[in-house]
């Protein structure tokens, strides 16, 4: 178990007295200022020496957060007035709150005694009385009085008896701070990998030349839809794609096939919500698809490693899909089923996105993610290099309904060559057959749809590698 006692400045008696003569004199100033509102005071109760690190930092804001949107949902006005966090004798916070002084106890009280953690706050709401300011018992409001976090008998008969050693109290404060950081952790990762997400969806929409596909500047391919269609449709996907995180997080990875069942479950559910924000235009299905396996298996990925790592998110995404040919395309060959996917199997053999996602998408992996990570400049100019490089590998699927012809592909092939050999977007020479292809597929009514959903995913692997690799500590120091 972590002890997030190694780290810290030791606090002497004079000094945790003069911090209370400084955060008594604040109240004061503070009751007196406001009398409209009422004032809390919030602080941790930290037995021994060492009372403030990062991690009793980390842990003291993170939970306020909790506090405050309770406040939200009772409709109680707040705000922060003054907070010192690294000061040596602990971190703490003072609020106004626009409501009697008793139902913000009994609202405090009842944050206090939430969850095991929050027995370590001592949140004070004060009242002026016979000209002194003084803390509203838990009495006056008529609330349970304060349990220990240890035994659970009433803390201050623990406290007059010294009934734990301050060894015994740290090593319950550690334990439980520990683990309100370790959740607070997965769900700064969940919110990164939504974020991640939705900006893999909007950026790729917002790339400009796309071939086939819709940009700010030309939607010929796609008369029914436009940039803000794709942008209302990325917005609807957030409790999803928070629930493919979620499994990933805090999922049973001793049967991945189950997993990839329940997202399906949530997929299906994130497809109507697409279909009411796009007004029934279908935008992004087979995102709905690859974003949400990608975004489970980086989850997955993290929760067991504690890091990224591309190759173990791969080998996720491979074990999460097993038996997925067999189950979607082998199995109903000889069923009714007309979804275009299933209907080009049957007629050219082709096993299309669910072929790639299977083998743990080696377009993205082998040519995608290559591409993008080693392509400078800004993020317009490393997407089209990217999207590029994937339309030359992708057995695109909805091309090939657009074309009604499986040679589309060869053709398409021989293009993009032609393209990346004059540089791409990179050189002028490269810009104008990009050019010339986007006006031949906009003409002919040809897209690259299973292209797009490929980039959006190697879009979103960029982002979790470049930027979620550096940008979270497991550190509790």
């Amino acid at each position: 178990m972590t002890n997030i006692f190694a780290t810290g400045q030791p606090q002497d008696i004079p000094a945790v007295l003069a911090n209370k003569d400084r955060r008594t004199a604040l109240q004061q100033r503070l009751v007196a200022a406001h009398p409209g509102m009422t004032v809390v005071a919030a602080k941790l109760n930290i037995p021994g020496p060492i009372k403030n690190n990062r991690a009793i930092q980390r842990f003291f804001t993170a939970e306020l957060l909790v506090l405050e949107r309770d406040w939200l949902t009772a409709g109680q006005l707040f705000c922060q007035d003054t907070e010192w966090l690294d000061a040596g004798t602990g971190p703490e916070r003072f609020y106004l709150v626009k409501a009697a002084p008793q139902d913000v106890k009994a609202q405090t009280t009842r944050f206090e005694e939430g969850q095991a953690s929050h027995r370590l706050f001592d949140l004070d709401v004060l009242v002026q009385r016979a000209g002194q300011v003084v803390p509203l018992s838990r009495a006056d409001s008529r609330q349970p009085a304060r349990r220990c976090f240890i035994c659970g008998r009433p803390a201050k008969e623990c406290g007059r008896s010294r009934r734990h050693t301050v060894a015994e109290l740290q090593a319950a404060v550690s334990s439980l701070i520990s683990a309100a950081l370790a959740v607070e952790q997965r769900r700064r990762v969940r919110d990164r990998l939504v974020a991640f997400a939705q900006q893999s969806l909007l950026y790729e929409v917002v790339a400009w030349p796309k071939p086939g596909l819709v940009d700010p500047v030309e939607h010929g391919a796609h008369p029914d839809m436009s940039v803000f269609t794709f942008i209302n449709s990325s917005l609807s996907f957030r409790r999803y794609l928070e629930q493919a995180a979620e499994l990933g997080l805090n999922g049973h990875p001793d049967d991945y096939p189950l997993m990839f069942k329940e997202l399906r479950e949530f997929g299906k559910r994130a497809e109507q919500a697409m279909f009411t924000a796009t007004h029934d235009v279908n935008t992004h299905k087979g995102a709905v698809f690859s974003l949400g396996i990608m975004t489970l298996a980086v989850a997955d990925s993290w929760r067991r490693n504690g890091r990224v790592d591309l190759a173990d998110i791969q080998a996720t995404v491979k074990q999460l899909l097993v038996g997925l040919v067999q189950d979607d395309l082998q199995k109903k060959a000889a069923t009714n089923q007309q979804t275009a996917g299933e209907l080009q199997y049957r007629q050219y053999g082709l096993t299309g996105i669910r072929g790639e996602a299977q083998a743990g998408y080696p377009t993205v992996f082998d040519h995608g993610l290559p591409t993008m990570l080693a392509t400078a400049g800004e993020w317009n100019r490393r997407i089209i290099q990217t999207m590029l490089t994937l339309a030359r590998y992708t057995e695109d699927s909805t091309l090939v309904k657009r074309a009604g012809d499986p040679a589309i592909l060869e053709r398409k092939n021989t293009q993009v060559d032609a393209c990346l050999a004059a540089g791409g977007i990179t050189t002028a020479a490269g810009r104008a057959k990009l050019a010339q292809l986007e006006q031949e597929f906009t003409a002919k009514h040809l897209s690259l749809g299973g292209t797009a959903d490929l980039l959006i995913v190697t879009i979103f692997l960029t982002l979790v590698k470049e930027e979620l690799a550096d940008g979270l500590s497991n550190e509790n120091e």
